[in-house]
Order: structure tokens, then sequence, then C-alpha cells
């Protein structure tokens, strides 16, 4: 609501007190109906360009593929990852460096499903995804179907994988750092041994307590990336 953006906006002016000007950071409220809002982010998303090879269009968008690029498709019916942030966009980034052709992904806290239909477009062989929220779930699947990959994703409403005994060699987890920290000690069960770990969704005053909190359980951070005021860690399961 109003209430809580103009919250934000406080926080904003007194962060950058000092060395940073917002303007007048006035803000205002006007009614829009759904299907006009609709119309609005139609407009505004187009084809992005992610690292090397994934580009993430719209359904409503037409384009070609040049050679070597996956294309995920996206439908307007999702509102939880579309790669424009910062955290998704090192994600995929990260995807296509450490992901190999036959890999099994997991991802926690799959959204729209972009990490896992990514994965399989890069070469996995199937991608486990899970989320808590039902509609982020249905998201998932519907957008996995539209790109032709249903058969190589499974998407659970849950927090975490329930089987133990499904592992992948790679795991994406692009959610806040306060949760990365709660499930430090769940998240590397469904991991295999040399697999590599990817964290997203980092502040700069959390990332420390996130880099602690996994190597205290084993694992070698093996990069770091930064975009704005977000991070992205990747760990190795040795």
């Amino acid at each position: 609501d109003m209430r809580a953006v103009r919250e934000e906006l406080d926080e904003m002016r007194e962060r950058g007190r000092g060395y940073l000007s917002f303007g007048t950071l006035e803000t205002s409220q006007r009614e829009a109906e759904s299907d006009e809002w609709a119309e609005i982010w139609k407009k505004h998303f187009r084809p992005l360009h992610i690292g090397s090879r994934i580009v993430v269009r719209p359904v409503w968008v037409d384009y070609t593929p040049a050679a070597g690029e996956e294309v995920v498709l996206l439908d307007s019916n999702m509102a939880f990852g579309t790669g424009e942030h910062e955290t998704t966009a090192m994600c995929l980034e990260f995807l296509q460096e450490y992901l190999q052709e036959g890999d099994t992904l997991v991802d926690v806290g799959c959204g729209s499903g972009i990490l896992g239909i990514a994965g399989v477009k890069l070469g996995a062989k199937f991608a486990y995804l899970t989320d808590i929220d039902y509609v982020a779930v249905q998201s998932a699947a519907h957008n996995a179907e539209i790109n032709g990959v249903s058969e190589k994703v499974c998407v659970a409403q849950s927090d975490l994988l329930e089987d133990a005994n499904i592992c992948g060699e790679v795991m994406t987890a692009n959610i806040t750092a306060d949760i990365l920290c709660r499930l430090c000690g769940s998240i590397p069960k469904n991991l295999k041994a040399g697999g590599t770990l990817i964290l997203s969704g980092i502040i700069a005053s959390k990332l420390a307590q996130v880099i602690d909190a996994y190597t205290a359980i084993g694992l070698e951070k093996i990069a770091e990336r930064r975009r704005g005021e977000w991070f992205a860690l990747a760990f190795r399961k040795n």
C-alpha cells in the first residue's frame, strides 16, 4: 500500500543523507483497473538478453533467436521473476557458467520458474522446483508448459525438496539473506558432492552473514558477483 511505499522512500532518503540526492521523492496515487495494469506491464517488457545464451521474452512479443541463444518464454500472469531484477539476472549468468549438459538442477523458491526453465534450456536433464507460494507454483508450472519443458520439470509447493535422495549437480536459491541463513543446514542436502550452489537476493549488510553460514557447514565460496545493491554467490560442495 501507499503507506509502505512512503516508508520505503523515507528509508531511502535516510540512507542517502549526506552523499546522495533523490530529489523531492514526492508520491502520487491513482486507482488502476487490473486489465489496465496488465497492458502497461506488457508495453514495458521487451526481450531481455542475459549472459551470452539466455533471452527472456514475453509470449506476446516475437523474437528470432540468434545461433546459440536459448529463449525462455514468460506469460503475463506471473509476477515472481522476469529476469529484469538484478538477483535473477545474476543467477542466470551463474547458471550459464556452471551448469553442464545432463546435470540435474534444483531451484528453491522458484517463483515464475525462470531459473529451472532456463536450466533445462541450457541442457539440464531435469529440474526440481519448489516454492511455498501457491500462485508461484501454478505460474512456474504454466511457464514450463508454454516452454515445452514440462516433462523435464517438477514443481512442488514446499520450502525445500521433501526427498533428500533427490540430488542435483546445481542448486539455486534466489530468496533473501535471512531465509538463506535459516535454511543453510537444509539446502545443501539436495546438492551432490562437487556440486555448485548459487545463492542470490543478498544485500551488502547481510553478505558476510550468508558467506559465514555456508562456509561453516563446509561449502567453499568460488564466486561472488554484485549488481547494484545486490550480491550473488556461488559455492562448491567439497
